[in-house]
């Protein structure tokens, strides 16, 4: 007679394999994934952007000006600070007999030092620069100034400048001394 003899024993036990792991490591890899390039220089620019405007705004005995020019840029290291903008402006001067619009483009640099900082601009503008024909021109000027900001951030400023062209003067309220109030945004 032949007896066969089972031991049963039973146990019980989870493996959830390779795939277990997988999901693991993909989950690690995700809080430390790198951001595709797009989005780095997207990323980047945005921390660099320097957007404002600078405001001039003038009135006095018979002499009036209002001037705008927005502009944008990019600022590295909190150091250096450039843009390009365009700017339109009113200029009346009773005295002289003269109601006119000046446009134009421009590029600055400013290097900040705390609060201060030094401003060097370059700008090409049509204005009028002779009032018995009603002459205009078109001209380029160099204006070199230098301001005061709330910091080194220049979120807001007051610049003083000097325009290097003499026919600048011509439709400046005060010649070619230049004086600006500025944001950021």
């Amino acid at each position: 007679m032949t007896v066969i003899l089972f031991n049963c024993s039973s146990g019980f036990s989870q493996y959830e394999g390779l795939d277990s792991n997988r999901r693991q490591i993909k989950e690690i890899n995700k809080e430390n994934e790198a951001p595709f390039a797009d989005e780095i220089v997207a990323y980047r620019y945005k921390d660099l952007q320097y957007n404002g405007a600078d405001v001039t705004a003038f009135g006095y005995g018979g002499v009036y000006s209002l001037e705008l020019s927005p502009y944008t840029g990019l600022h590295f290291n909190n150091k250096i600070f450039t843009a390009v903008g365009l700017s339109g402006g009113f200029f009346q001067s009773d005295l002289r007999g003269i109601a006119t619009f000046n446009g134009s483009a421009f590029g600055f640099v400013r290097v900040p030092i705390n609060s201060i900082f030094l401003h060097a601009e370059y700008r090409y503008q049509n204005a009028l620069i002779d009032v018995s024909p009603n002459l205009r021109e078109a001209y380029g000027t160099g204006i070199f100034g230098i301001g005061y900001a709330d910091g080194s951030q220049i979120n807001s400023y007051f610049l003083v400048g000097f325009a290097t062209n003499p026919k600048y003067a011509y439709t400046s309220s005060l010649g070619s001394i230049i004086y600006r109030f500025g944001f950021r945004f």
